[in-house]
C-alpha cells in the first residue's frame, strides 16, 4: 500500500531536569524537522545536532518562559532556523522579567531577541508535508500556545496542559479564568490525541478529559 507519511516526535534530553521538555518534530515524508522550546544551547543539544544533523527549519516556542526559550536565539545562529512565539509572548524574548528570569533568580544570560515570525491563533505552520495548527491558550502566560497536528492526532502542549494537571496560573501574564477558557477549547476537539507536555510524562486527550484535576473541578 501506499506510504502514510507521518511527523515523528522525538524527545532531545537537554541534560537538565529543570529545563522544559525539548522535541524534536520530523515530517517523514520529507525530512523536514522543527525543535520545540530548546530551554537552553546544552552540551548534550550540540551533540545531538552534530550526530543526527536534522533539517531544522523552525524553532517553535509554546510560550516565552526562560526554561523554553533561553536555547533559541543560539540555536537559530547555528542553523538559520526561524524562530516563532505568539504575539504575546515575543516580548519574553527581550526580558529578564517577562521571561520570569528575575523571578527564579537565573543566572544564566538571556540573549535579547526578536522572533521571525509572530503567531497568532490558527495560523498554520508548514512543516514539509505535515501541517501544525496553532492554538491560542492563554492562562500559564499570555502567549501559550499548542501545537496540533491534526493528521497524525498530536498536540504539543506547552505549559498548558500536563498529564493529569495544567500549568500554573501565578506568574506575570497568567490567568486561572483564561486557563479555564483554553481548557474548554482544548477538550472540545474532536476525538484523541496523543499530548507531549512541557514538563513531565505524555499523555493522552481521553486521559486528561476524565483524569484531569483541574477539568474535573470545572465541573466536566
Amino acid at each position: 500500500g501506499q506510504e502514510i507519511s507521518r511527523m515523528k516526535v522525538e524527545f532531545i534530553d537537554l541534560g537538565y531536569d529543570t529545563l522544559a521538555n525539548c522535541f524534536l518534530l520530523t515530517d517523514e515524508a520529507t525530512g523536514v524537522s522543527a525543535i520545540v522550546d530548546p530551554g537552553y544551547y546544552t552540551d548534550e543539544l550540540q551533540e545531538f545536532l552534530s550526530e543526527r544533523k536534522p533539517d531544522i527549519k523552525y524553532i517553535l516556542l509554546t510560550h516565552g518562559h526562560f526554561d523554553h526559550i533561553m536555547g533559541a536565539s543560539p540555536l537559530r545562529e547555528v542553523t538559520g532556523a526561524e524562530m516563532l512565539i505568539h504575539k504575546d509572548d515575543a516580548i519574553c524574548l527581550d526580558s529578564e522579567e517577562m521571561s520570569l528570569m528575575i523571578r527564579f533568580e537565573v543566572q544564566a544570560p538571556l540573549i535579547h531577541s526578536k522572533p521571525d515570525r509572530e503567531l497568532e491563533d490558527g495560523d498554520e505552520i508548514l512543516l514539509g508535508e505535515t501541517v501544525l495548527r496553532v492554538m491560542s491558550t492563554p492562562g500559564h502566560s499570555r502567549g501559550s500556545v499548542i501545537f496540533i497536528d491534526e493528521k497524525d492526532r498530536v498536540i504539543i502542549s506547552g505549559d498548558t496542559l500536563f498529564r493529569s494537571t495544567v500549568g500554573r496560573t501565578d506568574a506575570i501574564g497568567g490567568s486561572e479564568t483564561e486557563l479555564k477558557e483554553s481548557m474548554e477549547k482544548i477538550i472540545s476537539l474532536e476525538g484523541d490525541y496523543d499530548i507531549y507536555p512541557g514538563h513531565g510524562p505524555m499523555t493522552t486527550l481521553s486521559h486528561e478529559r476524565v483524569r484531569n484535576i483541574f477539568i474535573r473541578r470545572m465541573g466536566r
